[in-house]
């Protein structure tokens, strides 16, 4: 039975970031095609919205998680995604559709509340292995969501695939509630830092942890918003090439998740989150300084290598700093401490690259990465 209830919280997440990954590189095509042509003009501020409304609600959600039950929050999570994805379809004009979008950031939070579901059923050490399935079940989604989307885009009106992607998170809430309650064997909470060697993750508290995951997301996603544009004017590379460099980083997590797992424990999660920082930092510079496509696909692959590593320590620190009492708050902080790294980085990158061009988000990124690795270093013992 406890195999079935990770089974189902697994697929009930793919399908969960599948509905809600899919549909924003759409969202123009929504607007022009549902409401006027100025709605356009709007398009870059859907895309933060539901974002912005995560990074707010998060926090609150996981805090009501620890009362409520932390299964029952993630049932919540479920089927407030669904809502959400209804009333989305039913939008009739383009601030019922920003109300729609602003309800998947408040009533959602499936990735936090199944990261906490599974921590309140399992011990740290296999934990720390489901949540990078449960961070590679988002990476397959990011990829295999829009290109199915896109099969519908000739002669369909995307919004109302709103409706057919509600059946998702509906059903996995369905299944989660009833399968039986499991009892889990987590370690308990006065036990909790004991799972990682003296020195090293056991010195790490969950505030530090936080601020480790903003200050790499804003270093990462800062690079997304002008990726394709900067290529075309530095490079002169085609959508075509420059879509499928954006996401060779992304691919590689799924490539290099299970290997690279071996290599990152408890034991030294700390000393390779800051190494893996490091990579990360070095892959951006090679494609800021890069003027061929072969050195641009070099830095693109080191970068995919970095924050692979990157997010597999991240993930073996917040099993290692889990409390069975606090799950659903630790998980829910961590996961709005990325989503207003997200929200911060969208903001930055579009104040640099209006003032300073398209690189300048780049080499924000590498500064704030290169700290990041030195912060960590210089605050291990």
């Amino acid at each position: 039975m406890m195999r079935q209830t990770i089974f189902i919280t697994v697929l009930g997440h793919f399908g969960a970031a599948f509905a809600a990954l899919c549909m924003p590189p759409f969202y123009a095509h929504i607007l022009s095609q549902n409401f006027s042509s100025q709605a356009l003009t709007m398009a870059g501020w859907y895309f933060t919205l539901p974002t912005l409304a995560a990074a707010i609600a998060n926090p609150l959600w996981g805090k009501l998680a620890d009362r409520i039950g932390i299964r029952a929050s993630l049932i919540r999570a479920h089927w407030g995604l669904c809502l959400s994805f209804i009333v989305t379809g039913l939008a009739r004009t383009p601030w019922e559709f920003a109300f729609g979008l602003t309800l998947q950031g408040l009533l959602g939070g499936t990735f936090a509340a199944s990261n906490a579901f599974l921590a309140s059923i399992l011990p740290g050490k296999r934990l720390a292995g489901l949540l990078s399935v449960m961070q590679g079940s988002a990476r397959a989604a990011l990829f295999a969501g829009p290109a199915i989307i896109g099969l519908f885009s000739n002669g369909q009106n995307l919004l109302h695939i709103f409706f057919y992607l509600a059946i998702f998170p509906g059903m996995a809430g369905l299944m989660l509630y009833f399968l039986p309650v499991q009892h889990g064997n987590i370690n308990p909470p006065e036990s909790c830092h004991a799972i990682a060697a003296p020195g090293t993750t056991g010195t790490l508290d969950a505030g530090k942890l936080y601020r480790f995951q903003a200050l790499f997301t804003i270093g990462t996603v800062l690079t997304y918003p002008y990726f394709v544009i900067d290529l075309a004017q530095r490079l002169d590379i085609s959508a075509t090439w420059a879509g499928a460099l954006f996401g060779l980083p992304h691919a590689l997590f799924l490539l290099l998740a299970w290997p690279l797992g071996r290599y990152v424990n408890f034991t030294n999660a700390q000393t390779a989150l800051a190494r893996f920082s490091a990579l990360t930092c070095a892959g951006l510079l090679i494609q800021v300084l890069g003027s061929h496509l072969p050195t641009l696909i070099a830095g693109r692959l080191l970068m995919g290598v970095g924050m692979t590593g990157a997010y597999l320590s991240i993930n073996t620190l917040a099993a290692a700093t889990t409390k069975h009492a606090t799950a659903g708050q630790h998980f829910g902080k961590l996961e709005g401490a990325n989503k207003w790294g997200a929200v911060l980085a969208g903001i930055f990158a579009s104040g640099l690259a209006t003032l300073l061009g398209y690189t300048a988000p780049i080499w924000l990124g590498c500064v704030l990465l290169a700290s990041l690795s030195v912060l960590i270093e210089s605050k291990r013992p």
